[in-house]
């Protein structure tokens, strides 16, 4: 299996991530000092200068300001760490990145499929070859997960309480592979409109699945609209593969343009 990463991409956002992160911790570090003014600066004493008498006044604003920016930053910056660095799951002693996971299961398919990630246009994840194009949303949630049809819910518990703002967020990643395989048919299109692809893009099965990293992932299915796996059960996804074949000319006429139009980068 061919692998074509956006590395240089991936690491910014891990860097602006954790710079987010850091910098919310910061503006909460302000507002925690601007509490104890009444304290240091009581409000009848004197100001020694106009920076003191400005804190003294509105040190109730400056700390309940700096919550809320530095928890909306650290909120942010945990968005970014979670899709893009390189953490330790449960019941592995790997340190990996989402990525690095989706590459690791797919292991075993030959040259004739290539694994985009992070390259292309407004498709993170993406499989291209002999069954068409499978494109993958990722998710690194735990915990129970119920989907039903297009339904996705979360089942309350004490603990996603005290993990709620650290966390992706599940929303409908159903929804979400919709949307890519009408952004990606979009972009085949693009490619045959002006030549660059020989293949006819509505002759290009594609098909998608909502992807859980996390081992520590319950998922309670009842009739998914679409597939929903464990990272490990990946590649059965690829091989159930519904759509017709495509022969070895159209295999490498899709996955060169792919690879044309993607941005591909190991440093």
């Amino acid at each position: 299996m061919k692998i074509y990463r956006n590395l240089a991409e991936i690491k910014r956002k891990e860097s602006m991530g954790r710079r987010i992160t850091l910098g919310g911790l910061a503006v909460l570090f302000v507002g925690l000092l601007a509490s104890f003014t009444p304290n240091w600066f009581p409000p009848d004493a004197q100001a020694a200068n106009g920076f003191i008498a400005f804190v003294q006044s509105y040190w109730a604003y400056i700390s309940f300001g700096a919550l809320a920016l530095g928890f909306l930053a650290s909120n942010v910056g945990s968005y970014y760490i979670n899709r893009f660095a390189p953490r330790r799951w449960p019941d592995s002693n790997r340190i990996a990145r989402p990525d690095e996971l989706v590459e690791q299961n797919l292991k075993g398919f030959d040259d004739k499929y290539a694994l985009f990630l992070w390259s292309l246009p407004n498709a993170p994840y993406l499989l291209a070859g002999p069954t068409g194009i499978q494109v993958f949303v990722v998710r690194g949630d735990k915990g129970q997960v119920n989907v039903s049809g297009d339904r996705w819910k979360e089942p309350f518990s004490i603990g996603r309480i005290f993990t709620a703002f650290t966390r992706e967020g599940l929303g409908n990643p159903g929804r979400e592979v919709e949307e890519l395989k009408q952004k990606v048919r979009e972009l085949l299109q693009a490619g045959e409109a002006d030549g660059r692809l020989s293949v006819k893009a509505g002759d290009v099965p594609m098909e998608g699945a909502v992807v859980f990293v996390n081992p520590s992932i319950n998922l309670q299915l009842d009739n998914p609209s679409v597939p929903v796996v464990p990272v490990a059960q990946l590649k059965k996804v690829i091989r159930s593969g519904k759509g017709q074949p495509l022969n070895g000319n159209e295999v490498r006429a899709l996955t060169d343009y792919l690879r044309d139009v993607a941005v591909i980068s190991e440093a």
